[in-house]
């Protein structure tokens, strides 16, 4: 279950990820950051230290034809009839919380 995991263990699983599939594809190192758009370091600062910002993720997903894996992340509502679209446009929608008096 993905609650039981720190920050660091998902982005240890990214990194595995990655790295299993650069090596399946039979790709250097370097042909995989060129591909990505990722200098040499900070690549392996990704690769060292599991930090890096979501984009480079996303860049190196893109890069090995990964991006599959994100689907749950940006999943997108499916409507089935003009009816849907225009009930789903007109829910309220909070984009503010406020703080109760009691806090």
């Amino acid at each position: 279950m993905i609650e039981f995991f720190t920050a660091f263990d998902i982005m240890e699983k990214f990194v595995d990820m990655i790295e299993k599939e650069r090596i399946r594809r039979n790709m250097t190192q370097k042909d995989l950051y060129k591909a990505s758009g990722l200098s040499a370091s900070a690549y392996r600062a990704f690769m060292d230290t599991k930090n890096t910002k979501f984009e480079n993720i996303i860049n190196l997903l893109f890069a090995l034809d990964l991006t599959s894996k994100l689907e749950e992340l940006i999943k997108v509502e499916e409507f089935i009839s003009l009816d849907e679209i225009r009930s789903e446009k007109d829910k309220k929608v909070n984009k503010r919380v406020r703080k109760s008096k009691n806090d």
